[in-house]
């Protein structure tokens, strides 16, 4: 089992358990803990390009991502989440949760973690 440590002590933002990667939730912030980008597609980019490195350093690519729990600070946000989010993905969409969370860390609009499958 791999383990990609996090900013804060008490859980794992990657953590494979043999086949199945689960990444823990990712949103617009940098290294500083800093929010990123001031609107919802630029802060899903920011989100999702994470999520891609985090992905890469386990070997997988968006391509392995069968499921993906997705949080809004505001539903009416769906939209231009959506035209960010599909970006990512080439042939087949994971399965997807969306919920409107109310509350995020620092305010941020999204935060999004996954589930891939990494067997062939």
């Amino acid at each position: 089992m791999a383990e990609q440590p996090s900013p804060e002590p008490f859980y794992s933002m990657a953590r494979r358990a043999g086949e199945i990667l689960f990444l823990s939730g990712f949103g617009p912030v940098d290294d500083k803990l800093e929010v990123v980008g001031t609107d919802i597609e630029e802060q899903t980019a920011f989100t999702m390009d994470a999520i891609g490195r985090a992905l890469e350093k386990e070997g997988a690519t968006f391509d392995d991502v069968v499921r993906t729990n997705v949080f809004l600070l505001k539903m009416e946000d769906r939209d231009g989440f959506n035209r960010a989010y599909m970006r990512y993905f080439k042939e087949r969409m994971p399965t997807r949760r969306l919920i409107g969370a109310g509350d995020l860390y620092k305010g941020i609009l999204v935060e999004i973690d996954c589930t891939a499958y990494l067997g062939k």
